[in-house]
């Protein structure tokens, strides 16, 4: 409003409206006059005027017509009819068109001053009204929430944001909306129940759209006064992609808590293989020593055999374990994985395991020109013990299973989830599968987890076995996967082919083939036990073997003796260890030939010590074929 209020004054009686002009400037207000209605149209669609006072008999055009003009298009100016006696009901007929109060002719000055000053205030009370509102509008439009005004569930008003949100049109409001039209069937009882109890604050919903989209919502909610009645206002929000970043950190934390898992295994794997691996080389090795005496059809033979292979069984749990645990690299060579398969059919331990179950018949569909591929014999053995074990165990007395090999080329990765799991590339896909019972749901996602065995407590399994197959695979760069068989299971796995050939390898395994011609050998290992042992499996091969307790010993020895080989353990007490043995060994004798034995060592420390160039790395308990033909090969380098 201005500081001086600008007046419009309509009436056709000349000597009235200027007797009225004097005395409202007499007060300070500035007046405008008209004479007929035509002329007041004008002046109202030319100027801004607080006020009109309008007399209700004009000659042309009647104060009620200009009172409701002035109610539809000029908001920012209040009506006052001024009457005669005989046109009241009139007047009052034009405050229901919009006029604000009226005056009964002749004018009281006194009530005139206050009237108008009351309209005034009703005019500036109105424009704060549209400017608040105004304000309010453009809140909620700029808001990034969808809001709604409903009453009992009925939306009476909404931005922008809340239509898109849901689908709808401003038109598609104006018919009528309810919140089943925006609420999932799920949540509605949820919603109903808030507003019966008149429920207000924030909660979770899940929101349906026009199109039958559904998506969750957070809702905040409060009373308000809208026309003259208590009403909600909600404030709306799509949390998707909240929702989508709480389950990928649940699915971390599940991550994190797996691998805290495993780190714990690594501990307790890392505090005991080396001690269990030094006790068992005395339960594989010894009875070389014995066997070496014997034929067999010594009455003793078959049983000592049994305490070896029981002894490499032992070992092959601690190797497991520790594969799991550090995710050791096994080492690899060119092979033909259709070979491995048949070799371990063909083997005494699958034999033996499926005597046990007469009634099941293993059957091959083997490519012929299969890729060959870069990977650890023994491990992929590892794959087909645990899985066709696992197959024979879930079939029990009679079913079928099938192992297929078969060439994939990927021209695309393979992605599971976010992850690339396979990169575009050749591929030799390895399928085993049954037509037993299959995999319970409830177990589905925990398979290959370490520990988790379905199988009776003390009757089979360590719970190891599709953990190793999983680690195998992952060490290989490949990948494996379980599908339902309908009936059973099937399990495929990919790992990377190659065109490479195959490597020819020697016969050097039998016991004339290992012997030495005196060469000598100095052994360093803290393990008084384990020095006695290869000493005497050395000797009898023929060579000439030294032996001392630390490394600090050895380097001593070499000042005064040089050798052919040392045979280093990697973790000897509180001095050096095999490594920086080694180190110290190479500075001094540069090109002296090695071999690493260890019962566990660290991935970092076996890294560092094949960086050094030791010519060898072998884990405990080694055999006396493994030990010979590895010394044979290194000493027949020039």
């Amino acid at each position: 409003m201005n500081s001086v209020p600008n007046i419009l004054l309509v009436d056709d009686e000349e000597r009235f409206i200027n007797s009225l002009d004097s005395i409202l400037q007499h007060y300070n207000y500035t007046c405008t006059k008209a004479l007929t209605g035509t002329e007041a149209l004008m002046l109202l669609q030319e100027n801004d005027f607080d006020l009109a006072l309008l007399d209700v008999s004009l000659p042309d055009i009647s104060g009620c017509e200009i009172a409701e003009f002035i109610q539809k298009s000029v908001k920012n100016t209040t009506a006052v009819m001024l009457t005669g006696l005989g046109t009241v009901e009139t007047a009052v007929k034009a405050m229901q068109n919009g006029a604000y109060d009226f005056l009964s002719k002749p004018i009281n000055h006194e009530l005139l001053i206050k009237t108008i000053d009351k309209a005034l205030e009703h005019n500036e009370l109105t424009r704060k009204l549209e400017i608040s509102h105004n304000r309010f509008q453009t809140l909620a439009e700029a808001s990034w929430e969808g809001i709604v005004i409903h009453d009992d569930g009925r939306f009476i008003e909404a931005n922008r944001q809340f239509l898109n949100l849901f689908g709808y049109s401003t038109a598609e409001l104006s018919r009528g909306l309810f919140f089943d039209k925006v609420v999932a069937p799920e949540s509605l009882p949820q919603v109903l129940k808030r507003i019966k109890s008149r429920k207000i604050g924030s909660f979770e919903i899940m929101g349906q759209t026009k199109n039958g989209l559904k998506k969750p919502i957070e809702v905040k909610s409060q009373f308000i006064q809208y026309l003259e009645r208590q009403v909600r206002v909600c404030a709306m929000r799509d949390i998707s992609e909240r929702v989508r970043a709480e389950e990928e950190k649940l699915l971390l934390q599940l991550k994190l808590a797996k691998a805290q898992k495993l780190r714990a295994l690594g501990l307790m794997a890392g505090s005991v293989a080396h001690d269990l691996n030094n006790i068992l080389t005395g339960v594989v090795s010894y009875p070389d020593l014995l066997l070496s005496q014997m034929t067999e059809s010594d009455r003793y033979y078959p049983s000592i055999k049994k305490i070896q292979e029981s002894g490499k069984r032992a070992a092959a749990v601690v190797s497991d374990l520790v594969s799991i645990a550090r995710g050791r690299l096994p080492k690899t060579s060119v092979e033909n994985i259709n070979d491995i398969i048949l070799s371990h059919l063909s083997s005494l331990e699958h034999s033996e395991r499926q005597a046990g179950h007469p009634g099941i018949v293993i059957q091959t569909e083997l490519q012929n020109d299969l890729f060959n591929s870069y990977c650890s014999p023994q491990h992929i053995h590892k794959i087909l013990l645990n899985l066709i074990g696992n197959a024979l165990d879930a079939l029990q007395n009679d079913g079928v299973i099938k192992i297929f090999t078969k060439n994939c080329v990927l021209r695309n990765p393979i992605a599971a989830g976010q992850e690339i799991v396979l990169s575009a590339g050749e591929y030799i896909k390895l399928t085993v599968s049954d037509n037993g019972p299959g995999v319970d749901n409830k177990d589905k996602d925990h398979v290959f987890d370490p520990f988790y065995s379905t199988k009776t407590m003390g009757k089979s399994g360590t719970g190891l076995g599709l953990s190793i197959v999983w680690n195998t695979v992952q060490e290989h760069n490949g990948w494996v996967e379980m599908k339902d068989n309908k009936p059973g299971v099937r399990f495929v796995i990919y790992v990377p082919g190659t065109r490479d050939e195959v490597y020819s390898q020697q016969d050097v395994g039998t016991a004339r083939s290992l012997q030495g011609n005196g060469e000598s050998i100095l052994l360093i290992d803290d393990e008084q036990e384990q020095n006695a042992l290869i000493s005497k499996l050395l000797t009898n091969l023929g060579y000439k073997v030294f032996f001392v307790k630390s490394g600090e010993d050895g380097l001593i020895f070499l000042q005064s003796q040089k050798v052919d080989l040392v045979i280093l353990d990697m973790i000897m007490g509180d001095g050096l260890n095999g490594r920086q043995t080694y180190e110290q060994i190479l500075k001094r004798y540069p090109g002296q030939k090695a071999i690493v034995i260890s019962g566990y060592s660290k991935n970092e420390e076996t890294e560092k010590i094949k960086k050094l160039g030791v010519d060898d790395f072998l884990e405990k308990p080694v055999t006396l074929p493994q030990l010979g033909s590895a010394i044979k090969q290194i000493l027949s380098k020039s």
